[in-house]
């Protein structure tokens, strides 16, 4: 069933949700209510997106669409029968009405049950301060859609929340549960780490952070060509290293010390997995909160090139100063017993 209403209001939805609700039978089945905010140009990725995610998590779905309308204006359109996992509620908004998006979509929520929302592209920097964010349970953003990723997602982890989360976490889950399953396996004290992707990839930044954060060492990403997006994780211990390595957007061979490499299942996730996952969870998460707080710190971070060259530069030269210091003493020592 597809209701139609344009140039409306919150309380003419409301009412023709209510009758398209007893043609169908009810919504008893929906577990929260999911805002999810775009604009046209992103409107039917976003759409398909959502539908599918909510078809492991049946929820309402409220698409808050900002439209280039001038002219304050509300259309609608509900979507509910057997094809939908539960409502889908199309509101298009322009003019002045889309700077107040939060008193359209009150009324529209689920009774006493969690509220996610979700910015697939240009989410606030602070999504807790949001007018929607203020009272949405989950704030979800996906720093992958920006211009720069990577200083996308430091904004959102300088701006963290409780409650707040990027879909980049979910994007490494499959990298932390091989290392977390490499560790197990081979349980020596990993002395360091070593991120390869693109230098653009944003979840890069977050899996080094997580790797420094939690085993405590130095994390090196390096920038390299392959499959895109991170193509290796390799873990040094004194028995030799862990490697897991991406040969393309589907698997990875698997090596730790002393046994034969492997391949495994790396498939890389698509938005609606992503979203997925963000839904099974909808209290804050502790580690992924700990992870951004430490790529706020700068935790796992590459140096500039110049950086890198300059801190060579500076040891080379430190190195130049201690072997001087060392002839010098050698020196003294050899004229010693003349004096």
């Amino acid at each position: 069933m597809i209701v139609t209403l344009n140039d409306t209001t919150a309380g003419k939805i409301v009412s023709a949700l209510i009758e398209a609700h007893r043609g169908i039978g009810g919504s008893s089945a929906l577990v929260h209510t999911l805002i999810t905010i775009c604009d046209s140009a992103h409107y039917d990725s976003v759409l398909a997106d959502a539908v599918e995610a909510a078809r492991e998590h049946p929820a309402r779905v409220l698409m808050v669409v900002h439209t280039r309308g001038r002219s304050s204006k509300l259309d609608a359109e509900i979507q509910a029968g057997e094809t939908t996992p539960g409502d889908v509620i199309v509101l298009r908004m322009s003019g002045e009405i889309a700077a107040h998006p939060d008193s359209v979509v009150l009324p529209l929520l689920l009774p006493d049950s969690p509220v996610i929302a979700w910015w697939p592209h240009n989410a606030p920097d602070d999504m807790a301060e949001d007018p929607i964010g203020r009272f949405a349970t989950r704030r979800i953003s996906d720093s992958a859609s920006a211009p720069d990723p990577c200083a996308a997602l430091r904004r959102r982890a300088e701006h963290m929340a409780p409650g707040d989360s990027d879909l980049c976490w979910a994007r490494i889950t499959r990298w932390r549960a091989l290392a977390a399953a490499a560790l197990d396996q081979h349980p020596g004290l990993v002395h360091s780490a070593r991120v390869e992707a693109d230098p653009h990839n944003g979840p890069t930044s977050l899996l080094t952070a997580w790797l420094a954060e939690r085993l405590g060492v130095p994390v090196e990403r390096f920038d390299a060509d392959g499959p895109g997006g991170i193509v290796s994780l390799s873990l040094t211990t004194a028995a030799g290293d862990i490697e897991i390595r991406r040969t393309d957007g589907r698997s990875a061979v698997y090596r730790i010390p002393g046994e034969p490499a492997r391949g495994v299942a790396l498939e890389r996730r698509s938005i609606a997995e992503a979203m997925a996952e963000e839904l099974r969870r909808l209290d804050p998460d502790p580690v992924q909160g700990e992870a951004m707080e430490a790529l706020a710190k700068g935790l796992g971070q590459k140096r500039p090139a110049h950086a890198t060259k300059a801190r060579a530069d500076e040891e080379q030269e430190q190195s130049s100063e201690d072997t001087g210091r060392a002839h010098e003493e050698d020196a003294d020592k050899t004229e010693e017993p003349a004096r």
